[in-house]
Parts: C-alpha cells; structure tokens; sequence
C-alpha cells in the first residue's frame, strides 16, 4: 500500500513540475514576415500589437523584410506565466534572430518595443546593425521622476498593479482612453491604439509594466557598438512645466554611454511619434537605416 502512494505521489509530482516547466517554456513572441530585403524587426510597445505599424509597413514591405513582432498578452487575452516577462521577450527576440540567420538585421522598436531593442543591442552587440527607438530608453520612469531607483519604485508598481486589477471593464477601458489621450496628439489615431489596450490581458500588462519601473539597463548601454537613433518626445509635458531644452537633457543623461546615438526631439509629437508627426519620422528614419 505504501509503495502505491509513493507511486502515486511521485507521479503527481512530476505532472505538477511538467505543468510548470511548460508554462515557463512556453513562447511568448511570435512573428509575421512580410516583403523582402534587409531586414527589419519591428517591436511594439505597451498595450499593443503590432497593427501599430500598419503605415510603416505600408511604406517598406516592398524594400524591406519586415519582421512583425508579436507578443501573448499584448492587444490580446493570452497568458503565459513567466517570472520576468520582458526578459522572455529579449531573450526570444535574440534567439530568433539567430536561429533564422538574419544578417544585418535593424531593430525599431517603440516604447516599450525601443528599450527591448537597446537591451538585445547590449545582450547581443555584434547581433544586429542598427537600433530605432521611438520614445524608448533604457529607464523611463527618470525622464518623469527624476531620481527614482528599481528599489524605491517597488511600492509605486505594488500600487499600480492593484490599481488595474481592480478597475471593472468600464473604468480599464476610461482609463485606456486618458492614457492614450496623453501619448496621441492627434484625435483620429487614438481609437486603434485604444481598442488595443483594451483587448490586451490585464495581468501581462500589470506584471510588464511594473518591469519597466524595476528594469535599469542604463549601466549597460557601453556595451552597445552599432548605431542608435533614438525619437524623443516632449510636447505633451508642457503644461507641466516642461520644455523641450529640459526634456532633450534627459533624454541625453539617459543616452550618454552608447557610443554612437543619435538624439531627435520631436516639435509636437506625443508618445506615438510615428503617428503624430509621420513625414519628419520617416524621413529622419530613412535617412538613418540607409
């Protein structure tokens, strides 16, 4: 009789650590590749999916192979456990470049997406050739509150994250849209990027955002040898007292140790600069990646 528990409490025990293993195996990026040429992975930002870049796709599918970045959670309700999200995703974007021998490969990456690319162009410095970040740097939390640490930031994500898994549909999808309504000037845009949002999965985006307030990579950003261009934005801080001379200085304190970065600062662009101020994006853009 013993020996049938035993059995059978070690076979249950090893189902419970295969559930697990699966769970923290499991892929949490996915791609679609488009067009052909040099290629182009292209990393969306908090709360969306990779729709964000219908314009810019529209633009390069013919020159370029793009590379659409998919992600589990993000405009969708899929959940995959991990422990660190955001380091699943770098950790798959450098895998998948590798496994599928892309040369030359340029990483554009918006918020969220832009400091995944600076963070794989640390991990993997001969990996990849150039780096677009589109309001993206190594820790934003400072370009707000100046001073702030990974450590003293612990209480404001406990907050955060409470905050979002208590809101009912109707207050996640109000807060969705002032939230947008901050990071898109332009009123025509935001529905898209809104609907996003709110099909996204709460508790990916909760775990996800409270890694961005606990992640610093700017001690890593010596490491960085290829090209950087980075898109900054500071129109939509004015009415708090900001101006564009002390936003660029914070954009450059965060820049200061990549070796080749160059700093745009957008007029009146948000957030979403490729959608607020599109022909000075691409053209400053292009002029970059060639």
């Amino acid at each position: 009789m013993k020996t049938t528990k035993s059995i059978l409490t070690l076979l249950l025990c090893m189902a419970f650590t295969g559930t697990i293993f699966a769970q923290q195996s499991e892929k949490v990026m996915s791609t679609t590749v488009l067009g052909k040429g040099q290629p182009i992975i292209l990393i969306h930002g908090m709360a969306c999916t990779s729709d964000v870049w219908d314009d810019l796709v529209g633009r390069y599918k013919d020159n370029y192979e793009l590379h659409l970045v998919h992600i589990k959670g993000f405009g969708n309700d899929e959940f995959v456990k991990k422990d660190h999200y955001l380091k699943a995703i770098l950790e798959e974007l450098i895998s998948y470049t590798k496994e599928n021998n892309l040369e030359n490969a340029i990483l554009v990456g918006h918020s969220m997406g832009g400091f995944l690319s600076l963070w794989a162009a640390a991990e993997a410095p001969e990996l990849f050739e150039k780096v677009v970040s589109v309001d993206g740097v190594p820790y934003f939390p400072v370009l707000q509150m100046p001073g702030i640490t990974p450590e003293s930031a612990k209480p404001i994500v406990e907050q955060m994250t409470a905050g979002m898994a208590s809101m009912n549909e109707e207050q996640a999808l109000q807060n969705q849209k002032t939230i947008v309504e901050t990071m898109i000037a332009t009123p025509s845009k935001r529905e898209k990027v809104i609907e996003m949002g709110i099909s996204s999965n709460p508790k990916i985006i909760g775990q996800a955002y409270g890694e961005m307030y606990t992640t610093d990579i700017r001690p890593l950003m010596e490491k960085i040898k290829i090209p950087v261009q980075v898109f900054g934005a500071w129109s939509a801080y004015q009415n708090f007292g900001a101006t564009k001379e002390n936003v660029t200085l914070g954009y450059q304190n965060q820049l200061k140790d990549i070796k080749d970065a160059d700093l745009l600062v957008a007029e009146s662009a948000y957030h979403f600069v490729f959608l607020d101020e599109p022909d000075w994006f691409y053209s400053e853009m292009e002029r970059f990646i060639k």
